[in-house]
């Protein structure tokens, strides 16, 4: 048996990939590295031999060379090297990747589900996977559910990490470096996005009572089932004679009580008519001069407003209608995270009620 080192990582994903209609992966099994050949490299490999191979000379013939009279790029230059190298070596160093079958892919579903304890969710979930567009809907389901979705990504891998070891022990190759099980603290994931929302909730509950706030809407990843955001982002609808004091104030507190758990937080600001404007000031006092390394393109001139229009824009559609509108009303656009309507919008409402 041929004693191998893997790249686990690489070989994980050719096994997983299922665009594979139009892509193959094979193994170097001198080297352990995966190679990857489209459809696109292999028809180029066959119009090259075609237009430059010598039958009655086929020592002559090289690739590279050939490739000089080619107009490709590099990296397409680099494919089609690639594609001769397992066209000449196959069946011998190069041996090809198996594509996981439909049913395996499927069965690795049914046996996720049935280690969910919950029995609605499990419910859910094999109602999803009933006839076509199972894959689909079982994904979208899973969406839903945080915690679920980053234990069926781990699981999954852990499942293909066995088929590969299988599939190599029937090629006779063992591996000198053995993979690690795929864990995810959920636990600990969640708790930090948790921690953001309740800073988010607490914003907007301050900031709503601030004359000349129209409008408090939630953006960036937050708004998605991310399990493991980076930022609070919000994006805040100002009158154009507000004085912005008192939400710079709150837009500090939400960054620096993030920043104390190792995340981010902005106050992104818009006027009525849609503008983006730029972002609350970071800085306790705001005026030309105050900090050398204020960015803003017109520091002082209304205060607490950072210009920064160089180094961040966002698009008046985003404005126009954001994923989710948390203040005066809650208007969504987006499939909402279960965790936001419980922690942010639900006790919102309950304040306002």
């Amino acid at each position: 048996m041929k004693r191998l080192h893997i790249d686990w990582s690489e070989l994980i994903a050719a096994f997983a990939d299922s665009s594979t209609w139009e892509i193959n992966y094979y193994l170097d099994t001198e080297t352990g590295q995966v190679l990857m050949v489209t459809d696109d490299a292999r028809r180029q490999v066959e119009q090259i031999y075609e237009a430059h191979f010598d039958p009655d000379a086929p020592d002559s013939f090289d690739m590279t060379a050939a490739l000089t009279a080619v107009s490709l790029s590099d990296w397409e230059k680099e494919d089609v090297l690639t594609a001769d190298f397992v066209e000449i070596n196959f069946g011998s160093r190069v041996i090809d990747i198996p594509e996981t079958q439909s049913y395996e892919a499927y069965n690795e579903m049914q046996n996720f589900i049935d280690t969910i304890e919950d029995e609605r969710m499990s419910n859910q979930l094999r109602t999803a996977t009933e006839g076509r567009g199972a894959f689909g809907r079982f994904r979208d389901v899973l969406r839903q559910h945080l915690a679920a979705e980053q234990r069926w990504y781990a699981f999954q891998e852990n499942q293909v990490q066995q088929r590969i070891l299988e599939w190599l022990e029937e090629e006779e190759i063992e591996p000198i470096n053995m993979p690690q099980p795929k864990e995810v603290n959920i636990e600990a994931m969640l708790e930090l996005r948790h921690k953001l929302l309740a800073e988010v909730r607490l914003f907007v509950h301050a900031a709503s009572r601030i004359p000349g706030i129209t409008r408090i809407a939630l953006i960036g990843s937050l708004t998605t089932d991310k399990p493991d955001p980076k930022d609070a982002d919000l994006l805040v609808t100002v009158t154009n004679g507000m004085d912005l004091t008192p939400l710079a104030t709150l837009g500090r507190k939400l960054q620096g009580h993030a920043q104390s758990f190792n995340r981010g937080g902005e106050v992104f600001l818009a006027d009525p008519q849609h503008h983006y404007l730029g972002r609350t000031c970071p800085w306790k006092q705001c005026g030309p001069g105050t900090r050398a390394s204020c960015d803003a393109y017109h520091c002082g001139k209304r205060p607490f407003l950072h210009d920064d229009l160089g180094d961040m824009r966002i698009s008046e559609k985003l404005i126009v209608a954001p994923p989710i509108e948390l203040w005066p009303k809650v208007v969504t656009r987006v499939v909402v995270p279960e965790d936001v309507v419980e922690r942010v919008i639900r006790p919102l409402q309950q304040q306002d009620a």
